[in-house]
């Protein structure tokens, strides 16, 4: 398996932080941003791990991952969504362990079975540019964005991005019937929703719709809106909106195939420590679930905690589901 790491590290395409290939450096695929990467790269090597990310969109590492079931790369998978982490739990690619800080999770962010554990949530928000949108005039719900008011004010991304996939799925949700699939006008809206947006495939295409000027509304996860609103100099305002927000939380979980088990062990207790997490609050805003963590977060962060209501929805039912979605979206919406 070293040697298939080492080989990978040169060639895999996605690869956005570049550290030389050691044969016993911990391999963690992550969906995570390129500057979030570096940083818990650099703070996990001054902590004494040994580790190198390999992040690309959540649909692509899923993908990638259930296609190397069989001849595993990674060691660790970190920042997967809900529904990824079950599903690939279900798939069998991960091995139970309960870090040293799982005890104090919240029941809803820990595996019943040991496999996964949660360190972060992270609403789906609905933002705009409060320059140039009006409160009274923003969209109070995401059933709102269909009207014609909105028509090219938002932004639908690439459906392999986990940030899309899951507000296309909260969205989704809303048009369930009793057998738990999506009616002719859950399709229907979802129609109008496309029709009215701007679509991009890359992110380079994406921050080009706001830049433009066109684009003011931004779905987005949290950490997203508060980095967007830095670089494009957008003044956003959160929506907290009618029906609630996908409120989705992010997991670390220990490959089967790993042969750096304990290793791998020492990282997970590592990253999700209160400290760490702590520090990352710091750094991103973002919200960590872990109460000791969300104790030393800055107090704009645990603010942050409480901003939107989130929406009901049955992760582990819609999980299974999801692809098929996707799939209908690709071949007959977008």
């Amino acid at each position: 398996m070293h040697e298939i790491k080492r080989l990978l590290t040169r060639t895999a395409v996605f690869v956005a932080v570049a550290f030389p290939a050691l044969a016993d450096s911990l391999v963690v695929y992550s969906p995570q941003g390129e500057d979030n990467v570096h940083w818990i790269t650099e703070q996990a090597k001054a902590a004494g791990h040994d580790v190198q990310f390999l992040r690309a969109p959540g649909g692509e590492l899923f993908d990638r991952l259930v296609a190397e079931k069989n001849n595993p790369q990674a060691d660790v998978v970190l920042g997967m969504v809900d529904t990824s982490m079950a599903l690939l739990k279900k798939d069998g690619l991960f091995q139970p362990y309960a870090p040293v800080w799982a005890a104090d999770l919240p029941a809803q962010y820990k595996d019943k079975e040991g496999f996964v554990h949660k360190f972060w949530s992270t609403p789906i928000v609905i933002a705009y540019d409060a320059d140039k949108l009006a409160a009274e005039q923003a969209p109070k719900s995401w059933l709102d964005l269909t009207k014609g008011e909105f028509k090219g004010k938002y932004v639908i991304g690439n459906t392999a991005w986990q940030t899309t996939r899951v507000y296309l799925a909260g969205i989704l949700a809303r048009f369930l019937d009793d057998k738990g699939e999506v009616t002719q006008a859950g399709w229907d809206f979802l129609g109008v929703f496309y029709a009215n947006a701007i679509v991009v495939d890359d992110a380079d295409a994406r921050k080009e719709a706001y830049k433009s000027g066109g684009a003011i509304i931004n779905l987005n996860w949290f950490g997203g809106v508060i980095k967007d609103a830095k670089e494009l100099g957008m003044p956003v305002k959160v929506i907290d909106t009618e029906g609630g927000t996908p409120v989705i939380s992010e997991g670390v979980a220990i490959m089967a195939g790993t042969d750096q088990l304990d290793q791998a062990k020492a990282f997970v207790d590592w990253f999700g420590s209160a400290d760490v997490m702590a520090a990352y609050a710091q750094k991103f805003g973002q919200v960590p679930v872990l109460p000791a963590a969300l104790a030393k977060s800055p107090p704009e962060v645990q603010a942050n905690a409480g901003l939107v209501k989130a929406q009901p929805i049955d992760w582990d039912a819609i999980a299974p589901k999801l692809d098929g979605w996707l799939q209908r979206v690709e071949l007959e919406i977008r």
